[in-house]
């Protein structure tokens, strides 16, 4: 690097290299100049090269395209996925988005947020998977109430995973020890807040959950009623309802939030979770997370960081149910072991992605995670957690992820993830 006193004295000096220069060549024009027969050898070899440009240019042929690559670029160019992902006056196809494990989801969903100028939102989905899980939700939003400076929601959701696996409580659970059970639950919520600043979301929310648990009906594996006593999973013999309610907190600087390339995301959230039927499974939560992405060359590559945390504390004689344990494994946080791999009473995960375009469209990434579940909270640290490794695609819509898929490996193994959407 040249310093700015340098700057001054370097092209001074370059002058004076080529004022000699130029004084020797005139005291030496005799031997400086080309002799009549390197004259005509300057020419012929002028235009033996000219001759050669000439040749190559007419046998120029355009780079063979591999099917990948032309597949991407008729996606691109015909903007499918922009078609795709915004649908036809609201009504569009819902692909995955389900629960990982529930294999290959699709359903119709009708979303509508232009209403009113954008003051009003509604939302209705159906989905139906190929292992027979079930999800229908129906949403209703105000999101600009009070100058945009508030908002509320309501919302009726059921759902019906019929095979959810299980490997037995806590870090040291083993992958011999599989088993799936049926999770059902009915729920009606609100949530309401003011956006005091626009990155700053502040609210509260509550709902009634109505929870069944029930024999898996994966062939395959025993059901986890079968395997496992209600010692070791707390609510696997008797059936309950929740009342819950909490506040959350959010600050949001994404540029954008599908698919952010720069800024920051901070959430927590507070919930207090009731046992209304059986007083056993009363229960307060934690839910921290914070993500943070740092652009670089001119955001074509994107360094992108998540570290979360859950944290539950029982009242006293109380448990927290196995079904509503932190739960650690697939496609959103350890890639490289199967879905649902770890439950106990508190989690902590970290996620780092180095992701670089390809061209408009196509983002490639390498990912690396490191977590852990844990019964006591002196174990909130980060000792022995399990990681995983691996490599993924990202293809995106209007710079939002509309699919991804990753390969994961661990000491477990490895897995493939078809998504459709963003890990984080």
């Amino acid at each position: 690097m040249i310093t700015p006193a340098r700057r001054v004295v370097t092209p001074f000096f370059l002058y004076l290299c080529v004022l000699g220069s130029a004084t020797a060549d005139d005291s030496q024009t005799t031997s400086a100049a080309p002799t009549e027969s390197e004259a005509a050898i300057y020419s012929s070899r002028a235009e033996e090269i000219e001759a050669a440009r000439k040749r190559k240019a007419q046998n120029l042929t355009t780079p063979e395209q591999s099917g990948l690559e032309r597949a991407l670029l008729y996606i691109k160019d015909s903007r499918l996925l922009d078609k795709w992902k915004y649908g036809w006056a609201g009504f569009k196809p819902r692909i995955g988005a389900l629960v990982t494990g529930s294999g290959f989801a699709i359903g119709p969903e009708f979303l509508r947020d232009d209403l009113k100028g954008g003051s009003i939102a509604v939302r209705v989905t159906i989905q139906a998977s190929a292992h027979l899980y079930e999800l229908y939700d129906a949403e209703l939003s105000f999101p600009r109430l009070a100058d945009d400076h508030g908002f509320f929601a309501v919302e009726a959701r059921y759902r019906n995973y019929p095979r959810m696996q299980y490997y037995g409580p806590g870090p040291k659970s083993q992958k011999t020890g599989r088993s799936d059970y049926r999770y059902e639950d009915h729920s009606y919520g609100f949530a309401t807040g003011l956006r005091p600043a626009r990155s700053i979301r502040l609210g509260v929310l509550g709902d009634y959950m109505r929870v069944n648990v029930g024999p898996g009906t994966d062939d395959r594996y025993i059901s986890t009623d079968l395997q496992y006593s209600p010692a070791q999973t707390p609510g696997i013999d008797r059936q309950t309802s929740f009342l819950q309610g909490g506040v959350f907190a959010d600050y949001d600087t994404r540029d954008i939030p599908g698919g952010a390339r720069s800024g920051t995301l901070l959430h927590a959230q507070y919930l207090y979770n009731k046992d209304v039927d059986l007083e056993r499974n009363t229960h307060k939560r934690l839910n921290l997370e914070g993500q943070q992405y740092i652009p670089l060359f001119n955001s074509r590559r994107v360094i992108a960081l998540r570290a979360r945390s859950e944290l539950t504390w029982k009242n006293p004689g109380q448990e927290v149910p196995f079904y509503l344990q932190p739960q650690l494994g697939g496609s959103n946080d350890l890639r490289g072991f199967r879905p649902f791999r770890f439950y106990d009473d508190n989690l902590i995960v970290f996620n780092a992605e180095y992701r670089y375009e390809i061209f408009a469209g196509l983002d490639m990434a390498i990912f690396g995670d490191a977590g852990k579940v844990f019964h006591s909270k002196k174990d909130w640290n980060v000792d022995d957690l399990e990681g995983s490794w691996g490599v993924g695609m990202r293809f995106n819509a209007r710079n939002a992820v509309f699919m991804r898929i990753d390969a994961g490996f661990s000491r477990e193994g490895f897995q493939v993830w078809v998504k459709f959407n963003n890990v984080f």
